[in-house]
């Protein structure tokens, strides 16, 4: 299983090549509820958007919900990052407690989780060029 971030899930939507490659044939792809809700937002603001419709252009992709557990997990992240002088975002510490929690790689195409302490706890690939 391969754990997608919010940021690949768009590149990927956007038929970047260097994700598609990287990901294809490594299904099923999870996320979590956050990243699903991140990218139905990147596509708001006509009034009448169909988020239904948007949720369906990454379908292949299944969620995980947030739980107690997760968030007792990011606790612990967030308070190890924080005690190295860093410091992630509430949802960006969400999705990674929540990627942990499966054991998975988790695959991003941005900076936001690039951090040493991150990398001591899991496995993080980052396709940003």
């Amino acid at each position: 299983m391969t754990f997608l971030d919010t940021s690949t899930i768009i590149q990927y939507l956007k038929g970047d090549e260097r994700v598609r490659e990287y990901i294809d044939g490594r299904e099923p792809w999870w996320t979590s509820t956050l990243c699903a809700f991140e990218v139905v937002q990147g596509r708001l603001g006509s009034g009448t958007t169909d988020v239904e419709a948007v949720r369906q252009d990454f379908a292949g992709v299944q969620t995980l919900d947030l739980n107690e557990s997760i968030a007792l997990e990011a606790g612990r992240l967030q308070d190890k990052l924080l005690s190295d002088g860093e410091r992630l975002a509430t949802a960006d510490i969400l999705i990674a407690a929540t990627a942990r929690s499966t054991g998975d790689e988790l695959v991003v195409a941005d900076s936001d989780f690039e951090t040493d302490v991150l990398d001591d706890y899991m496995q993080i690939t980052n396709l940003r060029e």
